[in-house]
């Protein structure tokens, strides 16, 4: 036991000698630079110059923003579809960062408007437009396109609305409307009319602006409650297309892109099948010559197949199909025929050009894998080229997909 307690006091010793000799060996280092008074004034006027040079460095500027989405914008103008699109949000993120920098850029607000137009985002576009028509001290050349601007921009709105309730019933174009739709396409028909009356009344031969009112009031047409107010708003719409089509006459031109400011008669639908176009009443039909569908094209339904399983080959709820080739209800997680599967109603929005040709294709209504396909066979759909009292003019009107498996 003795021999132990010896040991033990031993290895204490050691311990605090150990112990004593580090802290001697540390107090005989010298300081590092950066605990001198020196090195901190070095490294003081080290941040000090890092200061000063990020401040040289020149901050970005509204104008550069714009100078890089305008190249964004002319790179997309050039890619496909998919391309194209990606392209004009990154055009248009460079547009709203300018504008977060500078709210009163007149060319940030024009360029961010008809980028978001072109993205299909109206409500933004609208809102844009109008601030650059109210900068002040804004040209009225440049107020006059601002106004004639967010009309389009309304009219598009109203359009979707009102193509979404409209269907051909035996030979008729006939719309429902939940009163709260009509409502609202009134109230927005009202405001575009009324940014028509301030671009007109700066510049009152102002061809575009002229073909939008003239849309407008065809789709006050359509929302209106008795044939009466429906045939008043249809003189309207042609009197604003004749006065579009005496400022356009001799500049009319095909264009590979959809321009609404290019004389457009409103369709309404187009009937689906020959047969069917011979017993379509359309009021509009009687002002035209040609313009009717050369070549119709079906809409391909997804090669979308059912699971296969181990069951029963013969048994309904494997395939989803009876033996009569019915459509079976299946129970949940059986999924032969799930929802991407079933029969679907795309409609197509298209805007025909002068010379017959599809330049402008949009869904009003449809289902996510059916649309690609619609959109694909309604650019392929050709007409003959329309005129409206000898005069060329556009065809805008919807085509309904009936899709099948």
């Amino acid at each position: 036991m003795a021999q132990l307690q010896l040991i033990k006091g031993e290895s204490v010793k050691t311990c605090l000698v150990i112990a004593l000799s580090l802290a001697l060996l540390l107090l005989a280092l010298p300081l590092s630079s950066a605990q001198t008074p020196e090195g901190r004034m070095v490294s003081a006027r080290k941040k000090e110059e890092a200061a000063r040079s990020q401040e040289a460095r020149p901050a970005i500027t509204a104008d550069d923003l714009v100078a890089q989405g305008k190249q964004l914008y002319l790179t997309a103008s050039t890619g496909n579809e998919m391309a194209r699109a990606k392209g004009l949000r990154q055009a248009l993120a460079k547009f709203q960062a300018a504008l977060e920098l500078a709210p009163q850029h007149d060319e940030a607000l024009g360029l961010a408007a008809i980028t978001a137009y072109r993205l299909d985002n109206q409500p933004q576009a609208l809102e844009w437009f109008l601030q650059r028509a109210g900068l002040p001290e804004q040209k009225d050349s440049v107020k006059a396109f601002c106004y004639y601007r967010a009309a389009l921009s309304l009219w598009r709105l109203v359009h979707d609305l009102v193509a979404r309730h409209g269907e051909l019933r035996e030979g008729k174009l006939v719309f429902d409307f939940p009163q709260e739709a009509r409502l609202l396409a009134a109230e927005q028909i009202k405001r575009g009319l009324d940014y028509l009356a301030q671009t007109l009344a700066l510049i009152p031969d102002y061809p575009e602006a002229l073909n939008i009112k003239n849309l407008l009031h065809t789709e006050a047409a359509a929302i209106a409650e008795d044939e009466e107010a429906a045939a008043r708003e249809r003189q309207l719409a042609l009197a604003a297309l004749r006065a579009a089509v005496k400022h356009y006459s001799g500049k009319a031109q095909s264009r590979d892109e959809g321009d609404f400011g290019i004389p457009t008669l409103r369709i309404g639908e187009f009937a689906p099948t020959q047969a069917e176009e011979g017993e379509l009443e359309n009021p509009m039909l009687r002002l035209l010559e040609g313009g009717r569908p050369l070549k119709r094209v079906a809409a391909v339904f997804p090669s979308i197949r059912p699971p296969k399983t181990k069951s029963d080959p013969n048994d309904p709820s494997t395939t989803g199909l009876t033996a009569q080739g019915g459509a079976y209800s299946l129970g949940a997680g059986r999924g032969a025929l799930t929802a991407a599967y079933l029969p679907g109603v795309v409609k197509v929005e298209v805007l025909v050009s002068i010379t017959g040709k599809v330049v402008f294709a949009h869904v009003v209504e449809g289902r996510p894998d059916l649309n690609g396909a619609a959109i694909l066979a309604a650019k392929r759909w050709t007409f003959e080229p329309a005129r409206f009292e000898e005069h060329p003019v556009q065809l805008s009107g919807v085509i309904t997909f009936h899709m099948k498996p």
